[in-house]
């Protein structure tokens, strides 16, 4: 699938480490305080504010945050990332998954506003206790993209840090990565909608997306989490992608042996500009990934490994 990118777009992400570093420098932090991200005035980048939740139960805490986030203190030059004319129609967590479900005006806010929205209700709420991803619907449907596809469950992950990057520096990039499904013989494709600064390789990232793991329910990892990346390059439409020897040590046993090698070359083979992939460990591709996958050449997507839709 081809990127979709959005041009003018500045998506400002302040992160943990840049906002301790950067956005708020000397202000001392309290500890086991919440990040609470809102819109600086311009409206074009992300500023974040420190709370004390009141309870330890997750539930309340959602709620203290949700206050928090859609109010501002006066004479600040920030403004809510919240739009005042959507409702929020109802939140639940389940599986570790936190859903917000907002009125259909949800869907009128322009493409910028949106995501930093979006990015700006993820990076505060997965800080919550029992909360590792974050999940949009609009009148009870999964937000999609502009294709159509459910963007699904999202963590800090999907927003690549750009704060103070300037003008055209942040992309939206739709990228289509393969999972394993429940029974470990076929791939399943999940979609992610994700931020990245126009610096960033996306081939680099789709691979550290592989390895941490699938966020839609009943699909399962394919690379092992201990995994290092030595390198990844692209030329003449071939990616390279070097890994250390935890990739033929993994511990996946419950997948078949070509899982872990077609859900890398299938999912960078989706990237425009990359054709096949080239897979070597350590340096090394003149083995047999477990005895079975040959990895002396590069390796072309392969779609009979995908599970029928």
């Amino acid at each position: 699938m081809k990127r979709k990118k959005y041009l003018a777009l500045v998506l400002a992400v302040c992160l943990l480490a840049t906002a301790l570093a950067g956005c708020q420098k000397k202000e001392e932090i309290p500890e086991g305080a919440y990040q609470i991200f809102h819109l600086q005035q311009s409206g074009m980048e992300l500023g974040v504010d420190y709370y004390m939740a009141q309870s330890s139960d997750s539930q309340e805490i959602v709620s203290e945050l949700w206050e928090q986030f859609t109010t501002v203190p006066e004479g600040e030059e920030k403004i809510s990332a919240f739009s005042q004319n959507i409702t929020l129609l109802g939140t639940s967590l389940q599986d570790r998954i936190l859903y917000f479900d907002f009125s259909k005006e949800y869907k009128e806010l322009e493409k910028d506003r949106e995501v930093l929205l979006r990015a700006a209700l993820v990076l505060t709420f997965v800080q919550v206790p029992g909360v590792e991803s974050v999940t949009v619907n609009v009148e009870g449907q999964p937000l999609t993209d502009s294709n159509s596809n459910p963007i699904g469950p999202q963590t800090n992950a999907n927003f690549v840090d750009v704060f103070g990057k300037g003008l055209n520096s942040a992309t939206i990039t739709t990228l289509t990565l393969y999972f394993s499904n429940e029974t470990g013989d076929k791939l399943v494709p999940e979609i992610r909608e994700v931020a990245l600064e126009s610096s960033y390789s996306v081939e680099q990232y789709v691979v550290s997306l592989l390895i941490e793991g699938p966020q839609e329910e009943g699909h399962k990892a394919t690379l092992p989490s201990n995994l290092n990346v030595l390198n990844v390059s692209v030329k003449d439409n071939i990616c390279y992608v070097t890994f250390d020897s935890a990739f033929e040590a993994s511990a996946l046993a419950d997948v078949n042996n070509y899982i872990p090698v077609y859900s890398v070359v299938n999912s960078l083979a989706e990237l425009t500009g990359v054709r096949k992939v080239q897979i070597s460990v350590d340096g090394s591709s003149s083995s047999k990934f477990k005895d079975s996958i040959p990895l002396n050449e590069p390796l072309d997507r392969n779609l009979d490994y995908v599970e029928a839709q």
